[in-house]
């Protein structure tokens, strides 16, 4: 009986996706660009792009980001606009913060104050949200909980607060799902009052890592118009970017350590990265450095993680920045390592794995807390229709053994609508999303148990992010972290239980929420009220 209803369950499925089965099958042809990731025109009939009625060649050409450099105390504006983008030989509209994209990158000190006026000059109703700072509450960005959005020609002012030091960004907060793989996005480096803090490199390099769904014209895949599409798994982008380029390239000498700021701006893609063999030494993560830092092979960047890694380029010629996935590997980018060494040598303090005692200190107040019972248990799943998800686990496609989907299996086109729900799910009283609240006061130390189901209809990871606070992964399927780093986004794999703790030290309504734009659009989000 049990494989009847599944069998009928499915049926009704795919009988109540069949209007998009043009462009589910249009997806699966759309082999392109020379990477093998799914494409093609699977869109809404109606669905929009930015600026649909703008002639392209009468925009600005996107400008490359440039750095401004933030001090205390003083007003800088950001104002979204529509530019001119050339992506893979083919012009299109896009948006970007004061014509650039990625936007401006603002570097500050800990602890400083500064104000941001926006004028919103595209053809959608915007935010900014500040991704991972301890801000005021009145400051997020989230739109309909903090502030109204910035209509097109209206205006809105920030005030900016960086209490941690570390690599952060800042995102549009309303139609995420489009204005942010569209352009509006950009990083925030915070320097720590320590100045000697972290070693010394020759140079740094803050990239933003994202993809875009380009159709086989090379032309962006329209978005829904009246919300998210590809609300199933979310939007895989056939088109892998760094830094607002398919080309992205940086001149090294031989020998050179070079610090890089990674950030994972990508609608729902994980990314696996490496240097091709270059000898890679993790330093910190969301909110700053780890205790400990450790030489990897890989760091993996569920979408808005943070990582910083300093790599040491010992050998010339082509050294490519990878993703690798289980089933194959993606380049994005190249550095070339010329013959001339590096001057000065870093070489022996990057072999030094040093020790942050103050970051050990910070966490050390948190520690009798680790082995509590959770406050919270908080369950990752989602809901079919009528209840046509019952019994269904697995059956709408299954990550790899890892918990994560790494590439788009090809049912990710499907135009779900209604059909159903992400949902974040309170264990104890049943609460889901709009109606998931939970309580808090400032300094308590609240130790949650994230429960990423495996039999849900389509078991997926997720990465959880919480607004205005910071927290510590405790463990992941209880293996206990023994290093830790402030983290504001943690991945759940599929079939993963995580235990964190919470620093509650910011008062306000605040968001958490999983980070895939197109399930914090189906409503996967809950509110943190802390008092």
């Amino acid at each position: 009986m049990r494989n009847i209803i599944i069998s009928i369950g499915m049926l009704s499925l795919l009988a109540g996706c069949s209007s998009q089965q043009f462009g589910m099958n249009h997806q699966m042809n759309g082999m392109q660009h020379g990477n093998g990731m799914m494409g093609g025109d699977q869109a809404e009939a109606d669905g929009i792009l930015p600026g649909q009625k703008t002639d392209v060649s009468s925009l600005p050409e996107a400008k490359q980001t440039s750095t401004i450099d933030v001090q205390d105390g003083q007003t800088i504006s950001l104002n979204p606009t529509l530019v001119r983008k050339t992506i893979d030989g083919k012009e299109m509209v896009m948006y970007g913060y004061n014509g650039e994209i990625p936007g401006p990158l603002l570097k500050v000190k800990q602890g400083s104050t500064f104000t941001v006026n926006v004028k919103n000059n595209i053809d959608l109703p915007t935010t900014i949200h500040w991704h991972g700072l301890r801000l005021d509450n009145a400051n997020d960005g989230a739109e309909g909980l903090t502030q109204d959005v910035i209509n097109p020609g209206g205006k809105y002012s920030y005030t900016v607060k960086v209490p941690d030091e570390g690599i952060y960004w800042y995102h549009t907060h309303v139609r995420e799902d489009l204005q942010q793989p569209m352009g509006l996005y950009g990083n925030i480096l915070v320097a720590p009052k320590d100045s000697s803090a972290y070693s010394t490199v020759n140079r740094e390099a803050v990239l933003a890592i994202n993809d875009l769904l380009l159709d086989n014209n090379g032309t962006p895949v329209p978005f829904g118009a009246s919300g998210p599409d590809h609300t199933l798994m979310g939007r895989f982008g056939n088109t892998l970017l760094v830094n607002g380029s398919d080309d992205y390239r940086l001149n090294v000498s031989k020998g050179d350590v070079i610090r890089f700021y990674l950030t994972n701006t990508a609608n729902t893609r994980t990314f696996k990265i490496d240097f091709d063999g270059a000898k890679m030494k993790l330093v910190g993560g969301d909110n700053g450095r780890y205790e400990m830092e450790q030489f990897v092979d890989s760091v993996i960047l569920a979408p808005s993680e943070r990582v910083i890694v300093d790599v040491l380029f010992s050998t010339t010629g082509t050294t490519r920045i990878t993703h690798r996935t289980p089933e194959r590997s993606y380049e994005l980018g190249n550095v070339e390592v010329s013959s001339g060494n590096a001057s000065p040598s870093y070489s022996q303090e990057f072999l030094a794995l040093a020790a942050h005692e103050d970051v050990s200190r910070d966490v050390d107040a948190f520690r009798s807390s680790f082995d509590k019972v959770p406050d919270h248990t908080l369950v990752l799943d989602m809901s079919m229709m009528g209840g046509m998800g019952g019994g269904m686990g697995g059956m709408m496609g299954a990550p790899s053994k890892d918990g994560i989907e790494w590439e788009d299996n090809g049912i990710s086109g499907m135009q779900m609508g209604n059909m159903m729900q992400w949902k974040m799910i309170d264990q104890e009283t049943g609460a889901a999303n709009d109606k998931l609240v939970y309580t808090a006061k400032v300094g308590d130390k609240v130790k949650i148990r994230i429960i990423n189901k495996q039999d849900s209809p389509h078991p997926m990871q997720h990465p959880i992010h919480f607004h205005g606070q910071r927290f510590l992964v405790l463990s992941d399927n209880g293996v206990q972290n023994t290093n830790f780093v402030w983290k504001d986004t943690t991945l759940v794999p599929a079939g993963h239980t995580v235990d964190i703790l919470l620093d509650v030290s910011n008062p306000g309504d605040w968001m958490f929420h999983c980070h895939i734009a197109e399930h914090l659009g189906s409503g996967m989000m809950g509110l943190l009220r802390v008092q």
